[in-house]
């Protein structure tokens, strides 16, 4: 009997406490620029470097740390993520803010990747989306309730409240993991470069860009969600916070259906159906920002069909090589972040040389890139001699010979 599946949500309250780190600056991003006296485009910077800095580190620690209890490894994280987000509440401008960042990037890489991973290996086979989109839901929740609140609060009070609510959220997620959270080893992980090495699989490489693109596309719109929202909320950060709360809301409902869809279809459809709907999203964002009505209806549409994407996309991954399963996980969180950094760089340069229109070339130049994605998704959809990207019944995933029982995480309590 697998004792340690109820505690799977306890893992998505970490992930939530990351999400809304992650998520949030986007929200108070006008705040930080006002107060720190420089550019919105500027500002994005510290949504940029936080990415880059995860995506980074994913890997990197994920090697270093592959051996270690995994508790130990996500009570460290939430450490790191605590003081991260103290010395965001304090720095007193934009390069020092940045340098926090970077800090609590580092940390939360350890934490997304490992509590995903767990919650794979730990769930039975035909479960497994549903596990991951547990863990996944905790990223999601972060929309509904973190970064609205977030936004809320930065506006009514400044935004260092913000950060010192999630070294205070942080820190209380650190001691519901440590009280809640059994002692796990899962089997040792290989080094960095056999961490790279699957990339060098055309279907696996095609999975990575896809991921890539795609967040890349969405991003290089929401980093700047404040700007791009200003016609439709004049500037008001509390109207800004509930359009957020739109967002946030389907994303939970894109999440739960992307995961049950994935386990009733299969990766490739759900995958390629909500990446297609989220191009079809940000193309339409420069009619639909200009007033109020449309607006709300194209952030729930955008916040419904980004988080669909993502428990297709991770168990495509974990299936596509069944062996490196849990290592293509942290090489598909390396990608996420990538693109968010990559998202925020393109729209400053897209804000900073676009013209007295700027804002308006965010949305088209982020669907064009998800088009590119459903490019790479069709490129790596070439059945493999399994003859499909749905895991196989007999290995669920695990790379085990045919007949040979599963391994387990070593549980203790």
């Amino acid at each position: 009997m697998r004792r340690v599946v109820p505690v799977v949500p306890l893992l998505a309250v970490g992930a939530f406490a990351i999400g809304t780190d992650t998520f949030v600056v986007a929200g108070v991003l006008p705040e930080v620029a006002r107060d720190l006296d420089v550019s919105v485009a500027s500002a994005g910077w510290v949504s940029t470097v936080f990415a880059l800095a995860y995506a980074v580190a994913a890997p990197v620690l994920g090697a270093v740390t592959g051996r270690w209890e995994r508790r130990t490894v996500l009570l460290l994280s939430l450490a790191g993520f605590t003081v991260g987000n103290v010395a965001s509440a304090l720095a007193p401008d934009l390069p020092l803010l940045l340098g926090a960042r970077v800090l609590t990037a580092v940390s939360a890489a350890l934490y997304v990747p490992a509590a995903s991973a767990s919650a794979a290996a730990l769930a039975a086979p035909e479960r497994r989306g549903r596990a991951m989109a547990v863990v996944l839901g905790g990223l999601s929740a972060a929309t509904v309730a973190g970064v609205p609140f977030g936004t809320w609060l930065a506006a009514d009070l400044r935004w260092q409240a913000t950060f010192w609510l999630l070294a205070a959220l942080g820190a209380g997620c650190a001691a519901a993991v440590s009280v809640g959270l059994p002692a796990m080893r899962l089997p040792a992980g290989p080094g960095l470069a056999a961490r790279l090495a699957p990339l060098r699989q055309g279907r696996v490489g095609a999975a990575v860009l896809t991921t890539a693109l795609f967040m890349t596309g969405g991003y290089l719109a929401l980093t700047y969600v404040g700007a791009l929202l200003a016609p439709a909320t004049d500037g008001d950060g509390t109207l800004l916070a509930v359009l957020l709360l739109v967002f946030g809301v389907p994303g939970v409902v894109g999440t739960v259906l992307g995961g049950r869809a994935t386990d009733r279809w299969g990766a490739r459809p759900v995958l390629l159906a909500s990446v297609a709907g989220l191009a079809l999203v940000l193309a339409t964002l420069p009619l639909t920002r200009q007033a109020l009505l449309p607006a709300t209806l194209a952030m729930a549409a955008w916040g419904l069909t980004a988080m669909a994407t993502q428990p297709a996309q991770q168990h495509r991954l974990f299936t596509v090589a069944p062996g490196s399963g849990p290592l293509l996980l942290s090489l598909n969180s390396s990608a996420t972040f990538l693109g968010i950094a990559l998202g925020g760089f393109l729209g400053n340069r897209v804000l900073r040389h676009g013209g007295e229109h700027a804002v308006d070339l965010l949305g088209p130049v982020g669907a064009a890139l998800c088009v590119l994605a459903l490019g790479a998704a069709l490129l790596g959809a070439r059945p493999s001699r399994a003859g499909d990207d749905r895991e196989p019944p007999d290995q669920g995933g695990t790379g085990r010979e045919p007949g040979r029982p599963a391994p387990r995480a070593a549980v203790r309590r």
